[in-house]
């Protein structure tokens, strides 16, 4: 009865280990695409992980991360976590100067390997900075616009 038992469990492991193998095979299909993985995309595959290839979430966001390691792609979430971290820092009673903005898309663009178009980086660190409360700082100390932040 104890020998069943333990056959059992190692073809579950066995099972299981199939299936983790099958999953980062998943993973690496949707980065051959392009070097960048979108927070929609991150989370339907790993909405897959946990539904078609039966994994926990823990085990499908570790074979997630350690494949977009390993081929060297950007997710998205994480670049954004990063962008915000550096505004965050640089803001100054709740406004971003052009030089700062400029900055953070020349990160953004870096850190997801060029694959956006610049209009679209822009548009999304301008809604980080609008989702934060935040706004452009004027261009001279008194008689400045914003208009360099309206344009984007």
């Amino acid at each position: 009865m104890a020998e069943e038992e333990h056959r059992r469990s190692e073809r579950r492991e066995q099972d299981l280990s199939k299936e983790k193998a099958k999953f980062g095979d998943f993973v690496r299909i949707h980065a051959i695409e392009g070097k960048v993985i979108t927070r929609k995309d991150e989370k339907k595959i790993l909405e897959q992980g946990i539904t078609r290839f039966e994994l926990e979430f823990q085990e499908a966001q570790g074979i997630f991360l350690s494949v977009a390691a390993e081929r060297d792609i950007a997710l998205i979430s994480r670049v954004e976590h990063h962008i915000g971290t550096y505004l965050e820092h640089v803001v100054k009673r709740r406004k971003v100067s052009r030089r700062d903005f400029e900055d953070a898309v020349a990160m953004y663009r870096k850190l997801s390997h060029g694959s956006m178009p610049d209009s679209e980086i822009r548009e999304r660190v301008k809604q980080m900075t609008l989702d934060r409360s935040w706004t452009g700082k004027r261009r001279r100390w008194l008689l400045g616009t914003k208009k360099w932040f309206k344009r984007i």
